[in-house]
């Protein structure tokens, strides 16, 4: 009986560039792990300060919480459309961008900046969610379970990290800071991966997806028994 299940062999993969810096190339990827939940975990802590501050009352601050799991609904489905126009390696370039932008924006410009970063971190982290198991499996193709526990890990420990790390930083420097501080690491990631995405191969660019023979379009439609 046949299944649908995601193609590992992408040709956007740093698999497909030889020389010593392959394997560096490949273990970026856990460094966009590492940013995945931060973003996330330091809220929680400091809300009742961010609500104090901004005037904002419980009913809002929860809201504030739920915002990024509405995201994920939302953004999770059309991934792998925007991964099929962009490469996949170039879309989590975006999403890593964006969540950067959207912590400074949540953090720096007031109530309406709040709801709007808020959604923006939601929606980035959704596409690392999606597509950063799928690299992760795709550039491991020989040690799977691996490279899983080490995506894994690293998902763990960034996030225990961001929610300890909360409320000394807001005692030291304020909420804004408490949750502004972690674009800093999106943003130098979003700057390595970006030299990644540079050494992608070429057919794996968006002309080649546009056709629908490229390596993108298999995969996610590639069959195994």
């Amino acid at each position: 009986m046949q299944t649908n299940r995601v193609d590992l062999s992408g040709t956007d993969s740093p698999r497909g560039s030889h020389g010593p810096w392959g394997p560096v190339m490949a273990a970026l990827v856990f460094l966009v792990a590492l940013n995945l939940r931060p973003a996330l975990t330091a809220v929680g802590p400091v809300l009742p300060r961010l609500g104090a501050d901004l005037r904002i009352d419980e009913g809002a601050q929860g809201l504030i919480g739920s915002l990024p799991l509405l995201a994920f609904a939302a953004v999770s489905p059309v991934v792998h459309r925007v991964a099929a126009r962009l490469g996949t390696d170039r879309t989590v370039l975006v999403a890593v961008v964006l969540l950067a932008s959207g912590i400074l924006i949540r953090s720096t410009t007031g109530v309406p900046g709040l709801w709007v970063g808020t959604v923006v971190v939601g929606s980035a982290i959704a596409v690392g969610n999606v597509l950063v198991p799928v690299i992760v499996r795709r550039d491991y193709p020989g040690r799977v379970s691996a490279a899983t526990g080490v995506y894994s890990a690293c998902i763990t420990l960034a996030a225990a990290l961001a929610s300890v790390a909360a409320v000394p930083l807001a005692d030291a420097s304020g909420w804004r800071a408490a949750l502004g501080v972690w674009a800093l690491p999106a943003g130098l990631v979003a700057l390595v991966w970006g030299g990644r995405c540079l050494r992608a191969p070429v057919e794996s660019r968006p002309a080649a997806v546009a056709s629908g023979t490229g390596a993108e379009g298999s995969l996610w439609r590639r069959r195994q028994t």
